[in-house]
């Protein structure tokens, strides 16, 4: 007996590398619905183009949105929702990068820095956890999973990025805190990924080898899911 066609994908925080080659990985593997959301135009048509480059039967819906405004967000999460469908497989990937030393920081930026990590990661959670949860209860050999980019600054915090620092670790704290609460009806974890800037060139924290991760852990059986997984 055939697997069921997964999907769809819903992945938050699309850019020119993990936001990109993670659908495009899921899109060669069978996924025939993706949902990409972004807060700038030019990302969405750049990562449209890139996985319909090698999968060129794959339905791709496209988002324009910010994290950040949570009334505006919620409603192309629900666009997103009678557009595609409800999703199998949501990957929460938005951050913000912006170096400085603690004077430089104001309280505006440390507000923004956590905003991003983890009330758009929770208004995400609130809206397609029952999606996930109904997918699961109805779909025969689903994987209904929500899977979050994280970093290294969840153990070692990095002064110059010390506002990212704290988000990332508030962001793990409520991802662990999902992990309990779906036991056993969505597969929630958080992607590790090895500190320093991802670049097409290197040798281990590349943007493909990132995907795989990804796509490594959607494999997991039910029952010996893993919560988290480094690079």
């Amino acid at each position: 007996m055939s697997s069921p066609t997964p999907g769809p994908l819903f992945i938050i925080g699309v850019g020119p590398l993990i936001g990109s080659h993670i659908p495009r990985l899921f899109a060669s593997h069978g996924f025939t619905q993706i949902a990409l959301f972004s807060r700038t135009s030019v990302s969405l048509s750049d990562a449209r183009t890139f996985i319909l480059s090698s999968s060129p039967n794959t339905t791709i819906h496209t988002y324009e949105a910010d994290v950040t405004d949570t009334s505006h967000f919620t409603a192309v999460l629900a666009q997103a929702i009678q557009q595609t469908g409800a999703p199998e497989v949501v990957v929460y990937n938005a951050a913000r990068i912006k170096f400085g030393t603690f004077d430089q920081y104001s309280e505006e930026d440390i507000v923004t820095d956590f905003k991003i990590p983890c009330v758009g990661l929770y208004t995400s959670a609130k809206i397609l956890l029952p999606y996930l949860r109904k997918v699961g209860e109805e779909k025969e050999g689903s994987h209904p999973s929500l899977f979050v980019t994280s970093s290294p600054l969840i153990d070692e915090p990095y002064a110059p990025v010390f506002s990212l620092s704290m988000a990332k670790t508030a962001q793990a704290c409520l991802v662990k805190t999902l992990v309990e609460q779906e036991r056993g009806k969505v597969h929630v974890a958080l992607v590790v990924v090895e500190a320093g800037i991802v670049t097409l060139e290197h040798e281990t924290n590349n943007p493909e080898r990132i995907a795989g991760l990804f796509w490594g852990l959607w494999g997991n059986e039910k029952g010996k899911w893993a919560s988290e997984v480094r690079l």
